[in-house]
């Protein structure tokens, strides 16, 4: 099972919010998400010592590396495609994989053996049939501690309640690593995600959507909101924030509180982004 790990503080800048949200505590992640700003500013161009610095710790096969290749993603370092290559050979965890492959994808990479990865990982998550964590209250509000569902989940795969987090997590980030890639093969299974019983997954399907810019799956993210609880539904909704699109700001209106949403409409006016992860 992947592990949670504590990012380099210097490097929370150059990660976009879905690998945040995967690494975070998970009884954090409905109010951190509802209660801040989207990712932080674009990263700054690097020079050609910061660019082999990253590779190199890239490279290293720590838990911290992977925040690394991250990084080269984002800045566009195609010329750590062997090196990642080779790490995604190496790796063994599925979640670090998941994080590799992505990261090639986004650089350009064509080989089938890392889209292939990430699309197989994706629908198991999708698939999986796992509950929420969280239990809702009758006015949609987040209730503290697993859901009994989740409970019910784990106890019938036989995870212990660290286990089955860290299950949650590896899911979260499966689904997550295909969004981040803003690849259009990716629309039929983030929609499909849409339907998944976790609001998470729900999440970041929708921000992969948003990051697309597939604005026929607009109605589709508006019934997965109105679906989910109030406070679910917010998380969701806030990826209507990113769509030019009167149906998907009269939703972000609706569903998501009213300081949230001018929070985030700055936030993006601000930084001038068209997608959650620029």
């Amino acid at each position: 099972m992947p592990h949670t790990i504590n990012p380099p503080a210097s490097r929370l800048g150059c990660m976009p919010l879905c690998f945040l949200c995967v690494l975070v505590l998970i009884g954090a992640f409905a109010h951190a998400q509802t209660g801040q700003k989207q990712s932080p500013n674009p990263a700054p161009a690097v020079n050609d010592k910061q660019s082999a610095d990253s590779i190199a710790k890239a490279r290293e096969d720590t838990p911290e590396s992977i925040y690394y290749v991250e990084e080269i993603a984002k800045q566009g370092q195609v010329e750590a495609v062997p090196m990642l290559e080779d790490k995604f050979g190496r790796t063994k965890d599925a979640l670090g994989k998941a994080h590799i492959a992505s990261a090639l994808v986004r650089l350009g990479d064509k080989k089938d053996i890392y889209w292939d990865f990430l699309a197989r990982q994706a629908t198991v998550a999708i698939e999986s049939g796992i509950p929420d964590i969280f239990a809702y209250d009758s006015q949609g509000k987040l209730i503290p501690g697993p859901s009994p569902e989740f409970t019910s989940w784990s106890q019938a795969h036989n995870l212990s309640p660290a286990a089955a987090q860290e299950q949650v997590i590896s899911f979260l980030g499966a689904v997550m690593s295909l969004a981040v890639t803003k690849d259009w093969r990716a629309v039929p299974l983030l929609r499909q995600a849409l339907s998944a019983r976790n609001y998470m997954i729900q999440s970041a399907a929708a921000e992969g959507l948003a990051a697309i810019q597939d604005k026929e799956s607009i109605p589709l993210i508006v019934d997965a909101v109105k679906k989910a609880p109030a406070e679910a539904g917010a998380v969701i909704a806030r990826s209507l924030v990113y769509f030019d699109d009167p149906e998907a700001q009269a939703a972000v209106d609706k569903y998501v509180p009213k300081d949230s949403a001018k929070a985030l409409r700055e936030d993006r006016a601000a930084r001038r982004t068209k997608t959650p992860w620029d």
